[in-house]
């Protein structure tokens, strides 16, 4: 019968259905390529700059054969060994993430400049890490000076 309804309800099955088959291929997709977590291996560096705070560079075993290792840094409060540094940062965000594994770093006050040789795939111009007591933030600026690799 014309105008029951019957083909407007259809149509908006099929467009309802192709909507949600659209967002749910966008939301696989972005889970199956989204980089997966660090796979922490070495603490390559470790720069006190508060009593209570450190500059933390660790390397990013994911690489391999074909793709080069990487490297993170990260502010973090102090922390002690080298396997506790590695399993908490491997939730961290880093400030930093290159291919340079021996960055030179200068720490004054509460900015740190980072000299980088080489790619930079990552990079944030201020970081802040949480106090020991868990409440308390401080806020750091990072300046970087990056050069070719060579």
């Amino acid at each position: 019968m014309p105008g029951s309804g019957t083909t407007r309800k259809s149509l908006y099955s099929t467009v309802t259905t192709i909507l949600l088959a659209l967002c749910l291929v966008y939301i696989a997709g972005d889970w199956l390529l989204s980089p997966g977590r660090p796979q922490l291996t070495e603490v390559v560096l470790r720069v006190p700059i508060s009593d209570d705070a450190s500059i933390y560079g660790v390397k990013d075993d994911r690489g391999g054969a074909t793709v080069p290792f990487s490297y993170r840094y990260y502010v973090y409060r102090t922390l002690g060994t080298d396997s506790e540094i590695l399993a908490v940062l491997r939730d961290a965000n880093p400030f930093l993430v290159t291919r340079d594994g021996a960055v030179k770093v200068d720490v004054e006050s509460r900015s740190i400049t980072v000299s980088v040789s080489g790619d930079v795939s990552d990079y944030h111009s201020s970081t802040l890490y949480r106090h020991a007591n868990g409440s308390d933030y401080t806020v750091v600026s990072v300046f970087l000076n990056s050069r070719p690799e060579g």
